[in-house]
């Protein structure tokens, strides 16, 4: 499975995701996916990161999994911003794990 980098695909996607499995629900998901957008942009925005170079793009996988992308630069700076908070004096780490009876996308607060 290829990456497509043509220009038109923004550097997003690959061969299965111009796939449609029909019966599967795509607008819930992307829905989901675009709610779940808007709130890293937001949060991203209140940190002073401009829109143009972090930018959280919904989407959904071809088995219609809700999924949100970022590009590498924007994921790599959003890494980088991530690590110096939780290096900064009083951060407070806060664990989120998947229990086995819990689906994909669902967290559960653990322990920090």
């Amino acid at each position: 499975m290829e990456m497509d980098t043509s220009p038109d695909s923004g550097g997003y996607g690959d061969s299965e995701d111009a796939l449609f499995v029909a019966g599967v629900d795509y607008v819930s998901p992307w829905r989901e996916a675009y709610e779940v957008a808007e709130e890293l942009n937001a949060a991203m925005e209140a940190l002073g990161i401009d829109v143009r170079l972090v930018r959280a793009v919904p989407h959904v996988g071809p088995r219609g999994e809700p999924v949100v992308w970022l590009r590498l630069e924007g994921a790599r700076l959003a890494a980088w911003l991530l690590r110096g908070a939780a290096a900064s004096p009083g951060a407070r780490i806060v664990k989120f794990e998947r229990t086995a009876d819990e689906s994909e996308g669902e967290l559960r607060r653990g322990a920090a």
